[in-house]
């Protein structure tokens, strides 16, 4: 069985992409994807991951996730997704930078189901939207977010690297929230684990977020009017529409934190940039880029 944990992170709108595979379920189910909803087990995996004291689950625990989990008998891949995976937005920076404790959760959840195929999905955003969120899960409260850390320091690559590292015979895909306008159609098929080419309903969810009706059906014409559409070519459509539609500048918002200037957001900006390319690199890591 393939397991896929979807981590989050928090500010990527986590919930988003587990709604669009939900309205493709029937067809999922009928390839063995089962996609339960998180309400279902909720806090289920902290109790069954603190009963294990640092061991692999024993066949009877796997069996009773399973049993917990799955309604489909032929179910080969369950897709399993809380933003509390990596933990509480009060504990997600630090002077360590992100996700210090992210290292000693993985393991735990690995550990749930020993004999399976096991990935874990990450979506990574720029660190203003990333605070902007946590503060907003934490009644807007600052400094209770940030806790004295340097905002230059929130640098993915090196908590990503040592959640690699913890967990090493596991599979990591990742990708950029902001990439996503280009990128939702492939990290939505890799997610649930299907051939690039299959159809699913919900490819243009980002994308109708971005685009007046006008422009995004004319895009798509445009798509379904190319024959044997490479990823690049649709990608080079998508580009073309939002630049026609003033979306790209549009995209980029205005921040307002305290303390945190136009100068220190576009150093963030640069920052952001060279961690994505650095994430690229990194070994263990499937990087879904534009």
């Amino acid at each position: 069985m393939q397991i896929v944990y979807h981590l989050g992170a928090h500010g990527s709108d986590q919930g988003k992409l587990v709604r669009t595979l939900l309205r493709n379920r029937e067809e999922l189910w009928k390839q063995g994807i089962e996609i339960p909803a998180p309400s279902r087990y909720r806090g289920i995996f902290g109790e069954a991951i603190n009963s294990l004291n640092g061991g692999e689950a024993t066949a009877e625990l796997q069996g009773v996730l399973r049993d917990l989990l799955i309604d489909n008998e032929h179910a080969e891949r369950v897709i399993l997704t809380q933003s509390p995976f990596l933990g509480i937005p009060q504990r997600a920076i630090s002077s360590e930078g992100l996700y210090p404790r992210a290292p000693n959760r993985l393991p735990g959840l690995s550990n749930l189901f020993p004999d399976s195929v096991v990935e874990f999905h990450l979506a990574v955003v720029h660190p203003a939207t990333q605070v902007i969120a946590l503060m907003t899960q934490n009644k807007g409260d600052y400094h209770g977010i940030i806790n004295g850390a340097d905002p230059r320091r929130l640098r993915w690559a090196p908590s990503v690297r040592a959640m690699v590292a913890s967990v090493p015979d596991r599979e990591f895909v990742v990708w950029a929230q902001e990439d996503l306008a280009f990128t939702w159609p492939e990290v939505m098929r890799r997610m649930a684990g299907v051939t690039p080419d299959m159809p699913l309903v919900g490819d243009d969810v980002v994308l109708a977020e971005l685009l007046s009706p006008e422009i995004l059906h004319d895009l798509q014409a445009n798509i379904d009017a190319t024959p044997d559409l490479t990823i690049r070519a649709r990608r080079n459509l998508v580009e073309q529409a939002l630049s026609a539609a003033g979306t790209i500048a549009a995209m980029e918002g205005d921040v307002v934190l305290p303390g945190w200037t136009q100068e220190l957001i576009d150093e963030l900006s640069e920052i952001y940039a060279e961690d994505l390319d650095e994430l690229a690199a990194i070994s263990g890591v499937e990087f879904i880029s534009a």
